[in-house]
């Protein structure tokens, strides 16, 4: 019988110390390379990049700003970013973060960054997931990529189909902006008063389109404001999640 596909992994060179690491350099079924990466923990076949967190760091990064910081790099220059979540448990304070301010966070991470999160028990459960991942990456490349689903015939319906994606968006709205614009291009390249213009969108909508799309992420804000402030501000939204306006 031949022994399982080994996989490989890129793991950034200041992750050697991790227990994680430790875990996928002893596994048979894993080529490690340790290497200087660029962003991410871990690397997949150039295009899947890992940021892990223990809950410990997780809540570390909250309080100085780091997590936003790291996954607005993440998402803005890997293809595929993750986070990988370690030996969180819920209803706990991570390094005194209180839990509403911890669930606030992994909320904008994944609705505002657009970064999925994953969680693992511990750095078995961590090494698991990544080597899981790296097969699935193997397979993917190896055949074509199908989306799933609904397969919609026609340029019309494929435009309304992929708008239709974004968030708030369903087949009303979606086929407003689409005659407004023309295309999926010019909406995904119109700015958010634009937007806002087209009959059943408003600010709102138009604002979470934009934030979606990338135009605007809230981690700029940094390089306008000192970055006490810009904490302060973070610290401000998460203590109130979710906002009593109902704005994100």
């Amino acid at each position: 019988m031949p022994g399982p596909e080994v996989v490989d992994i890129v793991a950034d060179s200041r992750e050697t110390p991790s227990e994680t690491c430790g875990v996928l350099k002893a596994r048979h079924d894993v080529a490690l390379t340790i290497a200087r990466l660029q962003y991410g923990d871990y690397s997949i076949a150039g295009q899947l990049s890992f940021e892990r967190k223990t809950a410990e760091d997780l809540g570390r990064s909250i309080i100085d700003g780091r997590l936003f910081r790291q996954m607005s790099a993440l998402r803005r220059r890997a293809k595929r970013p993750v986070l990988l979540v370690e030996g969180l448990q819920p209803l706990s304070s991570p390094s005194g973060v209180p839990w509403h301010a911890v669930r606030g966070a992994l909320v904008s991470v994944a609705v505002v960054f657009g970064v999925p999160i994953l969680a693992a028990d511990g750095p078995e459960e961590s090494a698991e997931i990544m080597v899981i991942a790296a097969r699935q990456m193997a397979r993917l490349t190896s055949v074509a990529y199908v989306r799933p689903g609904y397969r919609p015939k026609g340029w019309r319906r494929r435009a309304l189909f992929i708008l239709q994606g974004l968030p708030g968006v369903g087949p009303g709205r979606a086929a407003a902006l689409l005659d407004a614009f023309g295309s999926v291009a010019a909406v995904m390249a119109a700015d958010a008063e634009s937007l806002a213009r087209v009959d059943g969108i408003g600010m709102q909508v138009a604002e979470n389109i934009r934030k979606a799309t990338g135009n605007t992420l809230l981690i700029d804000q940094e390089h306008s404001c000192g970055m006490d402030s810009w904490r302060a501000r973070w610290m401000a939204r998460l203590d109130q999640w979710p906002p009593e306006d109902g704005s994100r």
